[in-house]
């Protein structure tokens, strides 16, 4: 059975509901992604995650039009981190025959920040989602979803010619017991192996689209997700598509999160680093080819295998199937 399936969030939220939303279309269901706002027009963030978004700031009458048809005749409306009143009441005369789901995503300048934020709004909500990285810490009533990412698994191992490619792009450098991204030492270690000609580091200077930034992590060996924290971010799943060695600090809670998610008892090909050992860790893998080629090719199984759009979506159909 097709479902009709409306996305709801306050901003793109890094493409995560669109992306969802795209899936959901390639798997023969019709689900459209609308967003009240872009980011900020003065931010490195505004216009980058807009690809699979209908944005309904400054939307003139005939997108209107459409979002009210569409939320009018959906089966289910999927709501991601909050809404303000005035769309709740919308929802409230438009809908009324709609399910609703809810799911907490990454805070960034935005709510819930790890309070529950669905009471407040009201709805009829059948399902609580939560994304399955360090998320469900906070929401363990919540149910663990994954985040998408729609390309196809890449691998082009590195030949004993190259020298080691590191890509890396921090988002952020906000701090916090599971979200910091920032480590000055990591950024001095970088620039140190990079100045010695030890590695080759890929350090863009400006945020990138989703597209370009996922073009240049295949032409690189090794992606660095944070690693003050025990949790990992969405660069991990992204290096694993692009056969990249993927390397962190997450725990084996948060790499078993990843696993449950994937319904796999394999957990992730994660290579664990922290402050101390990141230096010895990238030397190592400068140092052997032939181990840099290995963990590539266990990232992209892992993702091949287990993390595909086409297989994890159905996660998400089935939840619509049997909400009541």
């Amino acid at each position: 059975m097709s479902l009709k399936v409306l996305h709801l969030s306050p901003t793109p939220l890094v493409a995560a509901p669109g992306k969802l939303s795209r899936a959901l279309r390639q798997a023969g269901h019709d689900s459209l992604c609308v967003a009240l706002n872009d980011y900020p027009k003065n931010g490195p963030l505004h216009g980058k995650f807009i690809d699979d978004v209908t944005l309904l700031a400054e939307a003139g009458s005939e997108v209107k039009d459409l979002v009210d048809g569409f939320a009018r005749a959906a089966d289910v409306i999927h709501i991601h981190n909050d809404l303000p009143a005035s769309t709740v009441q919308w929802l409230r005369e438009l809908s009324p025959r709609a399910r609703f789901v809810y799911q907490v995503h990454s805070p960034l300048r935005e709510g819930p920040l790890y309070f529950e934020r669905a009471p407040a709004l009201g709805l009829p909500i059948s399902r609580h989602l939560v994304v399955g990285q360090y998320q469900p810490r906070h929401y363990p009533d919540y149910l663990a979803v994954p985040n998408l990412v729609l390309d196809e698994p890449f691998l082009a191992p590195r030949r004993d010619d190259e020298p080691l490619r590191v890509l890396f792009s921090p988002t952020h450098s906000r701090t916090g017991r599971w979200n910091a991204k920032y480590s000055e030492r990591l950024e001095k270690v970088l620039r140190t192996l990079h100045d010695l000609k030890r590695v080759e580091i890929v350090w863009p200077t400006a945020p990138l689209s989703p597209s370009t930034l996922m073009a240049l992590r295949r032409t690189c060996h090794v992606s660095i997700d944070e690693i003050m924290t025990g949790a990992f971010h969405q660069v991990s799943i992204e290096g694993l598509c692009a056969g990249n060695v993927v390397i962190n600090r997450a725990d084996f809670f948060s790499k078993s999160m990843m696993a449950c998610c994937a319904r796999t008892p394999e957990l992730p090909p994660f290579v664990h680093a922290d402050e101390s050992s990141i230096e010895d860790v990238l030397i190592a893998l400068a140092l052997s080819p032939r181990r840099t080629a290995e963990l590539q090719a266990a990232s992209f199984r892992y993702f091949d295998a287990h993390l595909r759009a086409d297989r994890l979506v159905n996660r998400f159909v089935h939840i619509y199937e049997t909400l009541h």
